[in-house]
């Protein structure tokens, strides 16, 4: 996605991947290099001095590796922008070895075939400079909303907004696997909350697993963020089988606190979203019945 936005500006980009060679799907130009950033051969130094802009679209563990030598790669007035999913280890990786590179840290909020515009953009700022004030800009231009966080701050919200929500989807398609039902079954009799919870389930069973478990194994409250589903069930359980109505009235005020005062810009999108339901799912379930 940066790539085709830079790009896009006019901007000269050269993609460095180990893998390149096998990568012909996703890489096809001549401004590709196979290459390792923990092992630079002298032309990718070569390239990395002389760039303004590097990006570092990597696993965290890379871009840890990398970081001691950083300093040495760069120009001196060259940007540094990572893309993880967690902040605070490269922030303090940065801070031990490279305090004097200007560099960013974003994660966009969500997955790249979205595209940019109207979405959020968590920006998290290593060492300021104009360099990042200028690639901020340039990602608000390309439609992002920037949510500016300090690294703790970032990994805490997104162990809620990612971690989370990931887990609660997963656990629901594990807990489907547990029932006496049938594909088939769930597509003709789904409810509008069961069609959205499936769809949520096929974009991640669908999408890439590594990046998922990142999420998960790599922020350091992902840990937290499950043993708070896990408790929320068992509190629902309990709730259900031994509390009364009115401690089921209590508990669905309290699950509904998080919404805060957007309750009702949220309730209006899901009838939004449950509208947009109907026309499509007709001839999914007409052609499941029939069967």
């Amino acid at each position: 996605m940066l790539v085709a936005l830079l790009r896009g500006d006019g901007v000269r980009v050269l993609v460095v991947d180990p893998r390149c060679a096998t990568r012909a799907d996703t890489i096809t130009d001549a401004d590709a290099m196979t290459a390792d950033l923990t092992a630079p051969t002298g032309e990718l130094v070569a390239s990395l001095r002389s760039a303004d802009l590097v990006v570092l679209a990597v696993p965290e563990s890379v871009a840890l590796a990398a970081a001691p030598a950083l300093p040495g790669l760069l120009s001196p007035g060259a940007l540094l922008v990572d893309t993880l999913s967690v902040k605070t280890r490269f922030a303090r990786a940065l801070r031990d070895s490279a305090p004097g590179i200007a560099a960013v840290g974003v994660n966009p909020m969500f997955a790249p075939d979205l595209g940019m515009a109207g979405r959020p953009v968590a920006a998290v700022t290593y060492r300021g400079g104009h360099q990042v004030d200028r690639f901020l800009a340039s990602l608000s231009g390309w439609g992002a909303e920037i949510v500016r966080l300090a690294p703790d701050q970032h990994d805490r919200i997104v162990a809620a907004t990612q971690a989370l929500t990931h887990a609660a989807v997963l656990a629901f398609g594990l807990a489907l696997t547990e029932l006496d039902v049938t594909s088939e079954e769930l597509s003709a009799t789904a409810t509008p909350p069961h069609t959205v919870a499936l769809a949520l389930l096929a974009r991640i069973g669908l999408g890439n697993p590594a990046v998922y478990r990142d999420v998960q194994a790599g922020n350091p409250l992902a840990g937290r963020a499950r043993d708070a589903l896990a408790a929320a069930v068992t509190r629902l359980s309990s709730v259900v089988e031994h509390g009364t109505e009115a401690d089921f009235d209590a508990l669905v005020a309290a699950s509904r606190r998080p919404l805060g005062d957007h309750a009702r810009q949220y309730g209006d999108l899901c009838a939004e979203i449950f509208h947009g339901l109907a026309s499509e799912d007709v001839s999914v379930r007409s052609e499941v019945i029939e069967s």
